[in-house]
């Protein structure tokens, strides 16, 4: 950890020295990784799925060349296909003019170039606007991606996957499954927070059904983040329960406690429930002014089923809970469904019970608006 830096990162990706946690995790994935096998990995959004990915990709870099792409902002097909291939070009080590004569071979069709960065003094290597059509862009793609796992294995990790399901004028996922099947040292990793979206694209007869091994990841378990945290802050197991429960195992908004108080704190004072109530109440100061303007751009009956659903969860049916907002059951199951569609809260697939992913977002409305 450099010596200015945060030993609880919670907007960037825990490195080498921050990671903690998630040992059986690791194995598993070290595992299914060896052999090439692919993965499905789904969790609530600021969870740590991303952390995870990238520091198995760290562990089997000697092994494997790790290849991270983020999707979240794609609205459409050719947005997925540059993103896969600038993905794959950034993950291309050495000499520039020796990659860009390589990868040249294989784009044969697309304009790469090279292009320097003097804030952060690297020169990365991208795809320019071509005329190709999205299935040529992903045919160049899958041809450098099967030659470069030629020479060692891949980890080719996608992450919010769901958001190809947004892309309605072409098949996406059957145009994958076409390379995907493809008998190279390739491990597919598809990451997302929407789960009813992602069981969609592997559900039984869908073309992805059966091409990935699912798995559910869960919060980092408490007694790692206990000992890691109290390596850092003088704090007993009983305040780190606490402060656990509040941010509901929500690895991001943990981290973000910890780093309040770390940054106040360190090792100089006891940390008591009361700091832990301090820095949520700093953090939701922080959010107020952005999480006002999610609220006030929804109707009346939003608002009112919003604030139901931040103050009592999942039991929020009852005549007392539909008295209090002044709303029909009716108009409030009609919200639901209007909220979920904004992807202001989400669904979990086992109970149908809506939740609000987001934790933060969720303590705000329970603490500022009821």
């Amino acid at each position: 950890m450099k010596r200015d830096s945060t030993p609880f990162p919670y907007e960037t990706f825990a490195d080498k020295d921050t990671f903690y946690g998630r040992t059986n995790e690791v194995k598993q994935l070290k595992k299914l990784f060896s052999t090439s096998n692919n993965l499905l990995l789904f969790a609530k959004r600021r969870m740590g799925k991303s952390t995870l990915i990238k520091k198995v990709m760290r562990d089997m870099e000697k092994d494997a060349i790790g290849i991270y792409i983020d999707i979240f902002d794609i609205s459409s097909e050719k947005d997925f296909a540059y993103a896969l291939i600038n993905g794959l070009l950034n993950a291309q080590k050495g000499d520039i003019k020796a990659i860009l004569k390589r990868i040249g071979k294989v784009f044969t069709k697309s304009r790469i170039s090279a292009s320097f960065d003097p804030l952060t003094a690297k020169t990365s290597i991208k795809i320019g606007t071509v005329s190709s059509t999205f299935e040529e862009l992903i045919e160049e793609f899958f041809t450098a991606l099967f030659e470069m796992s030629k020479s060692k294995k891949i980890i080719l990790a996608i992450d919010e996957f769901q958001q190809i399901s947004t892309i309605k004028n072409v098949k996406i996922d059957a145009l994958l499954r076409k390379y995907i099947q493809q008998p190279y040292k390739i491990s597919y990793v598809f990451l997302g927070s929407k789960r009813h979206i992602l069981n969609s694209l592997f559900q039984y007869k869908a073309p992805l059904f059966e091409l990935a091994s699912p798995l559910q990841l869960e919060s980092i378990g408490i007694d790692d983040t206990f000992e890691y945290v109290k390596s850092y802050l003088k704090i007993n197991r009983d305040v780190l329960e606490y402060m656990f429960e509040l941010s509901d195992g929500e690895t991001k908004l943990t981290q973000h406690i910890c780093h309040i108080l770390y940054d106040e704190y360190k090792m100089k004072k006891e940390i008591t429930k009361e700091l832990v109530d301090e820095a949520i109440k700093e953090i939701l100061i922080l959010k107020n002014e952005s999480y006002k303007i999610l609220f006030n751009n929804l109707t009346t009956n939003q608002k009112k089923t919003f604030k139901l659903l931040t103050k009592y969860g999942t039991n929020i049916f009852s005549g007392s809970k539909l008295e209090e907002q002044n709303i029909e059951k009716t108009a409030l199951q009609s919200s639901l469904k209007q909220l979920f569609q904004k992807e202001y809260i989400d669904k979990d697939t086992d109970t149908n019970n809506y939740f609000v992913p987001d934790r933060t977002l969720e303590l705000w409305g329970n603490k500022i608006l009821n």
